[in-house]
């Protein structure tokens, strides 16, 4: 019985792992709209679309990253299909740029949703026998 002096690696990644990048995306998205948000409300800064009706969104993102943390699979979907729909909505404004930090964020509420599915498929209870 002799050990290996080589490391062993793995291609993939535990499930914990994938569904803390997804939840605290959506978090980290949420705080920072809602800094961005607050900072426009009081005129601190002045981007363009940065205002006191960010804070929805910012409430909105900070829901949809609890019941991700909670593994909720509507959620999940949810979060995903936000963030792609602001996306679209950037990509039609006239004023916006690309914000490659959000397909980052899309890339990983992605991974999130399907680790989800994954774990809800496998932890289905056994059939009950009736006697």
């Amino acid at each position: 019985m002799s050990a290996s002096p080589e490391p062993h690696f793995s291609l993939t990644r535990p499930a914990t792992e994938t569904l803390t990048r997804a939840w605290m995306a959506a978090t980290i998205s949420a705080g920072l709209t809602l800094v961005l948000s607050i900072a426009g409300a009081l005129g601190i800064i002045t981007l363009p679309g940065y205002d006191a009706w960010n804070l929805i969104d910012a409430a909105i993102l900070g829901g949809l990253a609890y019941g991700v943390w909670r593994r909720s699979r509507v959620c999940a979907v949810l979060l995903l299909l936000y963030g792609v729909a602001n996306m679209v909505f950037l990509a039609f404004d006239e004023t916006a740029r690309f914000p490659l930090l959000g397909v980052i964020f899309i890339y990983f509420y992605f991974r999130g949703a399907i680790q989800i599915f994954r774990d809800h498929r496998s932890s289905t209870p056994a059939p009950v026998d009736f006697v």
